[in-house]
């Protein structure tokens, strides 16, 4: 499951487990009905349904439902860190870590 991490052998039960988290939402899946908040959501949920893992690492053939998270997968290899922060040194590849570091200042 895309939302919890909770595994099913059956892809039947995993559509049914999903709909548990589902809420009344605008983004409604067209193969299964069940409707999500948001865009993003429903772009998870949609893997489940044979479309897969299209966003391939080609460094170590790690696969990602979403390009994002490949180009922040991605940073893992190079080593970037674009995120710093301007009291000290320290720089991070996630501008979330960052703000939680800045916290600390």
């Amino acid at each position: 499951c895309t939302e919890c991490g909770q595994r099913f052998r059956l892809k039947i039960n995993l559509i049914i487990h999903q709909r548990s988290h589902a809420k009344e939402g605008p983004y409604e899946c067209p193969l299964c009905e069940i409707s999500f908040a948001d865009r993003h959501r429903l772009h998870l949920h949609q893997g489940i349904h044979g479309r897969g893992k299209s966003y391939i690492c080609s460094d170590c053939g790690k696969s990602f439902v979403c390009h994002s998270w490949l180009v922040r997968h991605r940073m893992t290899h190079t080593g970037e860190r674009p995120y710093k922060c301007s009291e000290c040194d320290k720089s991070y590849r996630r501008k979330d870590y960052l703000l939680k570091h800045q916290r600390q200042h």
